[in-house]
């Protein structure tokens, strides 16, 4: 229950900050974060603050590129959806972090993991994780151990509970 309560608040939150940041804004950040990293790496002379030079003058471009694009779209009158798409993948992108590596790291080792299995964390956790198995990549392989451990558990204990009853 805790950890729906913490969900809920935190897509919230997501989504509002998504609003306010909208969807050209975030994707242009990030754009600039990744081409920035790249484009430092490639670059042949890597001695010194050269490497934090390029990376910040990359970095600039694509955020000044996006700043303009930006500009097109309110000059479109395209505000409401640039928010609406920022809420939306906000809301996306946390919850692929926090129900395949916050929870589970938060939860490891802890009695919480091995409580109720109906609610707002464990149906979207397994939903996401079996419709979309690259997500599956994203869990800890020492929790996924003790996931599937505790379900060998569960499926020992109902074969038991099985074959008392038909005894």
């Amino acid at each position: 229950m805790v950890i729906d309560i913490f969900l809920v608040i935190s897509v919230i939150l997501i989504a509002w900050l998504g609003w306010s940041a909208g969807l050209t804004r975030t994707f242009f950040a990030v754009l600039a974060g990744f081409v920035a990293v790249f484009v430092a790496s490639k670059y042949p002379y890597q001695e010194g603050l050269n490497f934090y030079v390029i990376f910040v003058i990359a970095a600039l471009f694509i955020v000044m590129l996006g700043r303009f694009i930006l500009r097109m779209i309110s000059f479109f009158y395209l505000n409401v959806l640039d928010r609406i798409g920022g809420a939306v993948l906000g809301v996306c992108v946390w919850l692929i972090m926090v129900i395949n590596v916050v929870i589970p790291t938060m939860t490891h080792g802890t009695h919480i993991l091995n409580g109720p299995t109906h609610t707002i964390y464990a149906t979207i956790s397994h939903t996401m994780q079996s419709k979309f198995p690259i997500f599956k990549d994203y869990v800890p392989s020492s929790l996924e151990r003790k996931v599937l451990e505790h379900q060998s558990d569960n499926l020992c204990d109902k074969i038991l509970a099985k074959g008392k009853i038909s005894e």
